[in-house]
């Protein structure tokens, strides 16, 4: 298994809140297993042909892969599951690496894979996640807002097109949860959703 980072290790970051990181380089998302950080982003510009293939894959109204997987099945899975487009093997590739360092992150063969279409906010309002870590990419349409606690006055972000995001859920021992919503509107958007299991 192939990933961008082989040793975990602290990465230099700019901190945009007391338990956000984020950073250009994929080794931010190690920063997650620090007690402190709740929200790591590692913050990324995806390729054209690929962003093209999301936005078709997007304008499909149905289109849904919800599953619980191994690593060495994911491939598989994936060529069945996409439809052949100009960027979808791409697509396939992106997913891979992604699904591969959350494996390597959390020492885990195993993963829950959800790759939706959405065309209205699937989460509208403020909630955390009933998991222990969750993995979110947004290929098309706008990404996932957060906030630093459950007031309403707390500072909301958001995070970007193509970042990978790593987010504490309620399940992490002895953490607090990112709070964080779908943007709000009807827009469309393909979203990626990894869980360890």
């Amino acid at each position: 298994m192939t990933t961008h980072f082989s040793k975990m290790m602290f990465t230099e970051f700019r901190p945009i809140g007391a338990q956000i990181r984020q950073s250009t380089s994929a080794d931010v998302l190690s920063d997650i297993l620090l007690p402190e950080v709740n929200l790591a982003v590692w913050q990324r510009q995806l390729d054209k042909e690929l962003l093209s293939c999301a936005r078709q894959l997007a304008a499909r109204p149905a289109f849904a892969l919800q599953r619980q997987t191994h690593l060495d099945d994911l491939p598989a899975l994936l060529i069945n599951a996409l439809p052949e487009l100009p960027g979808s093997d791409g697509l396939r590739k992106d997913i891979m690496l992604q699904a591969e360092m959350l494996a390597c992150l959390m020492d885990t063969d195993y993963l829950g894979i959800r790759l939706k279409t959405l065309h209205q906010a699937m989460c509208p309002r403020f909630h955390t996640d009933h998991v222990a870590l969750r993995m979110l990419v947004t290929y098309a349409g706008p990404a996932t807002e957060w906030r630093e606690g459950p007031d309403e006055a707390d500072v909301t972000g958001a995070l970007q097109l193509g970042d990978t995001a790593v987010l504490k859920g309620s399940a992490w021992p002895d953490a607090a949860a990112v709070w964080h919503r779908s943007p709000p509107g009807l827009s469309v958007r393909l979203l990626l959703t990894l869980d360890p299991l």
